[in-house]
């Protein structure tokens, strides 16, 4: 990755250590950002974590960060009715090929799962500016690896998707040992193996 974009492996610390719970992890990422003037993109990351860690875990990091004085940006002005559009290409770019089935086999789970994963998760949320999707796939990486075996799958889903949104494997496999920092060490053999099979199967 450029050195000019080395902040994103600070949003990748933070995104990991949210997941791990290390508030003294969050601090310090959270001030390294702060002081490379990196505001709206720490607003993007948090704000995009609940899908992964819940309202719970969000709140607590905005509290954390606007402790240390940032100010409440002013709310966005979008328009609802664009954002299942926006998802569904933002959810094709992640998942390619498998989009559809993608949405078959989250529909059968329930209708209204598959609905708002689309409008929500991938319209809402990840499809929004501030972030780029390959930056954002990086952080879904990381709060998935901390997650261990109950996000295997969503993991090596993830995996391609951060490939699918253009991040090179070198900075995919940096996110996978940043991430593995704040996690038993058998998270890092569950997200190395689950690698390789992302990469075989290219």
């Amino acid at each position: 990755m450029a050195a000019e974009s080395a902040w994103v492996w600070d949003l990748v610390d933070l995104a990991a250590a949210q997941a791990a719970g290390d508030l003294a992890g969050m601090d310090l990422a959270l001030g390294r950002l702060r002081e490379a003037g990196r505001e709206s993109e720490v607003e993007e990351a948090i704000l995009q974590s609940y899908l992964f860690l819940g309202f719970p875990s969000a709140i607590e990091a905005f509290r954390r960060w606007r402790a240390q004085g940032v100010e409440t940006p002013d709310p966005t002005d979008e328009d609802p009715g664009l954002w299942m559009e926006r998802g569904a290409r933002t959810c094709t770019t992640v998942y390619g090929d498998h989009y559809e089935q993608l949405r078959r086999n989250i529909a059968r789970f329930h209708p209204e799962l598959d609905r708002w994963m689309v409008m929500e998760g991938y319209g809402k949320v990840l499809g929004r500016p501030g972030l780029g999707l390959g930056t954002r796939e990086m952080l879904i990486v990381a709060m998935l690896v901390v997650q261990g075996e109950s996000g295997r799958r969503q993991l090596r889903s993830h995996l391609k998707g951060a490939l699918n949104a253009g991040v090179a494997p070198e900075d995919v496999e940096q996110t996978i040992r940043r991430a593995a920092a704040f996690a038993p060490a058998e998270n890092l053999e569950l997200a190395r193996d689950l690698w390789s099979a992302v990469l075989d199967s290219q």
